[in-house]
């Protein structure tokens, strides 16, 4: 059987960590002074996730204004998602309104771009709160990505989440976190070696061998990898357990498997994995 693979290119961009915010920023301009010709020059490097957060485009935008028209066709294409958080919060750190405020700020500055990912990104909090499906579900936004918290009796790598108050969403789980494609070799037969070590790696996570497996091309601060789309091409050429697909998370979600999904009630803020 043939395994959907779903490359998903982006970055993860904390604004500031481990260096200033002026230093991250200007990497971050760097980033994009090399992204945006990429999308333009380059039909196989289809598509580019900043991170759902609006912060990295206005960032960008306050020393390269003029980039402000690229942005826009880029977002409203598809080619480029954005949104729907203004900023990655931690979610125990900030109040219920501060949340809700933060994603009303995103997506209503994603809108001038035309339109929000539909996708609740949560790569990378330490757990999340248990009215987050209700808020998710109140935006419009049916799917949810999460990492840490997630528990032991979540047995696939998706499951549906609710809330308190009984609002779903379909949560996507990063078993190995958002970086699990970040290192994608420049060939066909590296990148074949580790999708199949990957696929050992959360064997029991996938119920079937027809499961698809998100690869998320990114991580810390990472520029993209300019040789993405052609590895992709020579990979889907060399062999059939493998379809690749460089894709958008809303893409991938959209046709990603519901039927027989575990459900999770409350929070999320387990040690279990």
């Amino acid at each position: 059987m043939t395994r959907k693979v779903s490359v998903v290119p982006h970055t993860h961009w904390d604004r500031e960590w481990y260096a200033p915010f002026p230093a991250l920023r200007q990497r971050l301009v760097e980033l994009l002074d090399g992204l945006l010709p990429r999308l333009d020059a380059d039909p196989g490097y289809a598509r580019f996730l900043l991170d759902g957060q609006m912060a990295m485009v206005d960032d960008y935008l306050e020393v390269r204004p003029e980039a402000l028209a690229t942005l826009r066709r880029l977002a409203a294409s598809g080619r480029v998602s954005v949104g729907p958080w203004y900023v990655l919060m931690d979610e125990f750190a900030t109040s219920g309104e501060t949340i809700v405020r933060n994603l009303q700020l995103g997506t209503r500055r994603a809108a001038e771009f035309g339109g929000a990912m539909g996708v609740g990104y949560l790569p990378d909090m330490f757990g999340h709160v248990a009215q987050m499906p209700q808020l998710l579900a109140a935006a419009g936004i049916e799917h949810a990505v999460v990492w840490r918290g997630v528990p032991a009796a979540v047995t696939r790598t998706a499951f549906w989440w609710q809330a308190p108050d009984g609002s779903k969403v379909r949560a996507e789980y990063l078993p190995t976190g958002y970086g699990n494609g970040a290192a994608t070799p420049p060939d066909a037969a590296g990148l074949i070696r580790r999708l199949v070590a990957h696929q050992v790696e959360i064997g029991a996570l996938l119920a079937s061998d027809t499961d698809p497996i998100l690869w998320m091309n990114g991580t810390d601060h990472q520029a993209p990898q300019e040789w993405l789309g052609r590895v992709v091409a020579d990979t889907n050429a060399t062999q059939d357990d493998f379809e690749l697909v460089i894709s958008s998370l809303a893409e991938h979600l959209a046709t990603a498997p519901t039927d027989g999904l575990d459900t999770w009630a409350g929070e999320l803020r387990s040690g279990a994995r």
